[in-house]
């Protein structure tokens, strides 16, 4: 079994509107995760830090019933209910 060292951090600066997490391996950017209590429409930080990064991102809303795919230029962003995304979490 092999070990990966995974890190969360929010890539937010005072005054400078980014997302809420950005998880890592090996401080490498892995994957954008933005929540939301409602709205299925991705934030504008989040398409941005998408667009930048080149890597997957995750809108989870609290008030959604349904998995939606947005383009974002090349990319896609899935915005999600947050119960169920998480559930499926190991």
């Amino acid at each position: 079994m092999s070990f990966v060292k995974i890190s969360a951090k929010s890539p937010r600066r005072r005054g400078i509107k980014g997302v809420d997490f950005l998880i890592a391996n090996d401080n490498e950017p892995f994957v954008l995760i933005e929540a939301k209590l409602s709205g299925t429409e991705p934030s504008q930080a989040l398409k941005k830090f998408q667009g930048v990064l080149k890597k997957p991102a995750i809108q989870l809303v609290e008030e959604s019933e349904s998995y939606r795919m947005i383009p974002n230029g090349d990319q896609y962003i899935l915005v999600a209910p947050a119960y169920q995304w998480l559930s499926n979490l190991p």
